[in-house]
């Protein structure tokens, strides 16, 4: 979880955010949250997190200049398409970057409006699709949403594993579908399901599965999506189960919310 050394070949305006991690130009410290100018020679440094989280996200005013794949610029390095050549960037790539028009720094994100990441993370789920009675007993659902799960070393954009009590199955075996009672026919998998391959839950990614045919006792609301993004090995995570009302009421107010910020202050 350590970040690049960048040289800049052009003036640039950039800025930090998500995870906290040292951030220097040409050797002095900056801000996060902040957008910084940057003048072309100039050398930017992204050191390791050392707290909460487990990623940090650079900002570039104008975007980098890369072909767009499926409406996206970012890259699937494990299927080896989208971004910068379709893999992980390498010591001596060059991005290029837009054209600087507006040169103006030192906005910055309200700090009211940052997420602060808790010891013990609380993710909010839609209850379902396969939950009790037809594969695990209601007694172990009521442990699974009051367990705080460890997240695995193991973990990746595909999946998130998880530490925790063994499922109590209903059922001795998956029938036609398999040997284990984890398994099921292969039906969709949405990002974010909580998905017991066999005794072990997976919080499937954004590089997860779309198919598959292990159940899914709950599935991780749209708000709290991004959280999966800054979970790393040893973190805690509870999952709390709400409405499918809830979770459209709370993306809707997340978008609001964005909307409302984007006119009290320039976005880097």
């Amino acid at each position: 979880m350590s970040g690049p050394l960048l040289r800049f070949n052009t003036d640039a305006v950039v800025a930090v955010t998500g995870a906290v991690i040292p951030l220097t130009l040409n050797g002095e410290a900056q801000p996060l949250n902040t957008a910084v100018f940057v003048p072309a020679g100039s050398q930017l440094a992204l050191g390791t997190i050392a707290g909460a989280g487990a990623r940090s996200y650079l900002c570039v005013r104008g975007g980098l200049d890369v072909p767009d794949y499926l409406g996206s610029k970012s890259t699937f390095t494990l299927g080896q398409f989208g971004g910068h050549g379709g893999r992980a960037l390498r010591a001596g790539d060059v991005l290029h970057v837009a054209s600087l028009v507006d040169r103006s720094a030192g906005q910055q994100i309200p700090s009211e409006q940052l997420e602060h990441l808790a010891d013990v993370r609380h993710i909010r789920v839609i209850y379902g699709p396969h939950g009790a009675p037809e594969y695990f007993t209601e007694n172990y659902m009521h442990t699974f949403f009051a367990t705080a799960w460890e997240v695995h070393f193991n973990s990746s954009r595909t999946g998130v594993r998880l530490i925790g009590p063994k499922p109590e199955w209903v059922r001795a075996d998956g029938g036609e579908a398999g040997l284990h009672p984890s398994n099921i026919h292969d039906n969709p998998y949405a990002i974010g399901a909580v998905d017991f391959t066999g005794d072990m839950p997976v919080i499937l990614g954004p590089d997860g599965p779309s198919l598959g045919g292990f159940v899914c006792p709950v599935t991780i609301i749209e708000a709290d999506l991004w959280q999966l993004g800054q979970l790393k090995a040893g973190d805690k995570v509870v999952f709390e189960a709400v409405s499918i009302q809830t979770a459209r009421d709370l993306i809707r107010r997340s978008a609001l919310a964005r909307d409302e910020a984007g006119t009290s202050y320039k976005s880097p």
